[in-house]
């Protein structure tokens, strides 16, 4: 009797052991509320107004929130994914990254024009680029920030929103994940 009990406990340690994760699931690292990590009107040129924020958004990971913008020049999107981990983040990156700046007759060529200089010194991966959907002109900037990906989509015309505007976007989307990350913007990143 004793040596089938002692049989049970070892196989139930080795199972622990060598399946660790089998336990509760572990929440992401950061607890920032996701709905306070997607910026508003304030960050875009005069006249812009917030739709409702959505969330969670169709394909939500552990968190998610997102809102529409209306700009005088269009519309942009931001979009904040939260996954559990930052492996999971970097891959929805890549995914996104394939998918957001793919190229065919509607659409593309993506490239970074000379005017968007600014750059996240905090995400973990980061692309910013500039092309035609259709007869549009459109900017996209992907990042992963730890467990985060981050999407900003935006219309862009001289008379509305503005390689300079969207720079200031970008900025205002890095201080919510620096605060959020604990993760301080450098004087070398200065608002731009």
């Amino acid at each position: 009797m004793h040596g089938r009990i002692l049989v049970v406990r070892v196989v139930a340690l080795a199972f622990l052991i060598l399946f660790p994760c089998c336990g509760p699931p572990k929440p992401p690292k950061h607890d920032c509320p996701i709905k306070e990590l997607v910026i508003d009107e304030t960050s875009f040129p005069p006249g812009s107004t917030s739709r409702s924020l959505l969330s969670p958004l169709p394909r939500a990971a552990w968190a998610s929130a997102g809102r529409t913008i209306d700009h005088p020049g269009g519309v942009a999107n931001h979009d904040v994914y939260q996954f559990k981990t930052a492996e999971r983040a970097a891959q929805e990156y890549r995914k996104r990254e394939q998918t957001q700046f793919a190229e065919d007759e509607h659409k593309g060529p993506w490239t970074t024009p000379a005017e968007l200089t600014y750059r996240s010194p905090i995400a973990d991966q980061y692309r910013v680029a500039c092309g035609k959907l259709r007869s549009l002109r459109l900017c996209i900037m992907v990042a992963q920030y730890e467990e985060y990906f981050v999407l900003v989509t935006s219309h862009m015309s001289e008379d509305g929103m503005t390689y300079g505007d969207f720079q200031r976007v970008l900025w205002a989307v890095d201080e919510k994940m620096s605060a959020c990350l604990g993760k301080p913007l450098t004087p070398e990143a200065a608002s731009p």
